[in-house]
């Protein structure tokens, strides 16, 4: 089967965006597919393991959920670091540190790109 890639630009705040990510990676990995999604900029705050808010636990669940079934998830180490974000230890387990080096490369080993994020307005 085919391989995907999901490029996250949106902080958990922005659920559309999240829960439709959600839902494409699902029924991509069911139906045979590789997923990899790679979270940049304010998505990475959508990896912590420990949230506050009730919405963003939920979103961290569904990362959890996702890395359970075979997706890889990588988060963009500088984005992070801006952020306060320490990839090692503030994120749910499995997640992996990648660069945007690593996702020119991911986008060449992937039949499928989708990125899915906002301006911020």
């Amino acid at each position: 089967m085919g391989k995907l890639l999901i490029i996250l630009f949106s902080p958990g705040t922005q659920s559309q965006n999240i829960e439709t990510v959600y839902k494409l990676v699902r029924i991509a990995v069911e139906t045979g597919h590789g997923v990899t999604v790679f979270c940049d900029a304010d998505a990475t705050c959508s990896l912590l393991a420990k949230q506050t808010l009730r919405s963003e636990k939920a979103v961290a669940d569904k990362i959890a959920y996702l890395i359970e079934h075979g997706v890889q998830v990588l988060a963009c180490r500088e984005s992070a670091r801006l952020r306060g974000i320490d990839t090692k230890k503030d994120v749910v387990r499995g997640v992996v540190e990648s660069s945007l080096g690593g996702l020119a490369e991911l986008m060449e080993q992937h039949d499928r790109i989708a990125a899915f994020g906002s301006s911020g307005k």
